[in-house]
């Protein structure tokens, strides 16, 4: 089976192995990784959330990781930049990238992890190193969307959304999603090498009919309720239920009801520039044409 549906748990965010030294107040719940989706080798996705007065020591991963900030505040500190993340806001960690996390507020934080390529099993060899004791700044301010040097940290807003219409995107023109808006937060352009991330909302009565890819997708929803339909089954999604397509898997999503259907939605491998999307519809005349 090459999809998964998995419904966040609080009961199910825990300590990793190995951190047990290097966190204070760090707790995560893996949404998909080889153990949970065992047909995903490319993608991990997971919850983290830090209490109060959490933190997590500078370390350096083998791997590419996004952030999106769901709820609180967060101290984002990357090759000795620190920025404060709100909801709303998200990083980018580029493999080999010093990083390390606190939480700034009473409330803690918590936020969404997408990971490529997907982190090593224990059997294979280690790909996560703490490097040390972080050393913060006095003072940590919002990040300066105007400051040249600020890099792989931006913020998403409902607004940003353009009006809803066909799916326009690397490797598709075309009509086989319809009613979506959709804004782009981590590409090729922000300075990923393994991952795209960026929010869908598709109207009432839209949605992306049944299609297959060239790589891997989750789909993790907001707000709003969809009619999902994987590999043949149906399902009713809604808020913090996080869905995994593998490569090939045929799809669809729609809005359910009279209200939008919102998720945050990530791939890897990075999409090619061509042939990123086999709707069905559009083969359905040459099928026609030519049965067997």
């Amino acid at each position: 089976m090459k999809h998964s549906v998995v419904r966040f748990e609080e009961s199910n965010l825990t300590l990793p192995p190995g951190y047990g030294r290097h966190a204070r107040g760090y707790r995560r719940a893996v949404m998909v990784d080889h153990l949970t989706a065992p047909s995903a080798v490319h993608m991990a996705h997971q919850i983290v959330q830090l209490e109060p007065g959490g933190s997590l020591e500078t370390n350096v991963i083998a791997y590419e990781k996004s952030l999106f900030v769901l709820d609180g505040e967060l101290d984002f500190m990357l090759d000795a930049r620190a920025y404060r993340l709100v909801r709303g806001d998200y990083a980018l960690v580029l493999a080999g990238s010093a990083h390390t996390l606190r939480s700034s507020s009473g409330n803690g934080a918590r936020w969404l992890e997408m990971i490529a390529p997907q982190p090593l099993a224990e059997s294979v060899g280690g790909d996560t190193f703490f490097v040390g004791a972080a050393e913060w700044p006095a003072h940590v301010e919002r990040f300066d969307a105007g400051d040249a040097r600020t890099r792989y940290v931006g913020h998403y807003d409902d607004a940003q959304l353009p009006p809803p219409g066909n799916l326009q995107m690397d490797g598709y023109s075309g009509a086989g999603a319809q009613g979506i808006r959709q804004k782009f937060m981590i590409d090729r352009t922000f300075g990923s090498a393994h991952i795209a991330m960026f929010m869908v909302e598709f109207a009432p009565g839209g949605g992306g009919s049944h299609h297959t890819h060239p790589f891997e997708e989750s789909y993790f929803f907001l707000d709003g309720a969809g009619d999902c339909e994987f590999e043949g089954k149906k399902y009713v999604v809604e808020p913090l239920t996080c869905c995994w397509t593998g490569v090939g898997a045929k799809h669809a999503i729609y809005a359910r009801g009279a209200a939008p259907v919102k998720f945050l939605e990530t791939q890897t491998p990075l999409p090619p520039a061509r042939q990123a999307f086999r709707f069905d519809s559009e083969w359905a005349e040459m099928r026609r044409r030519f049965p067997d």
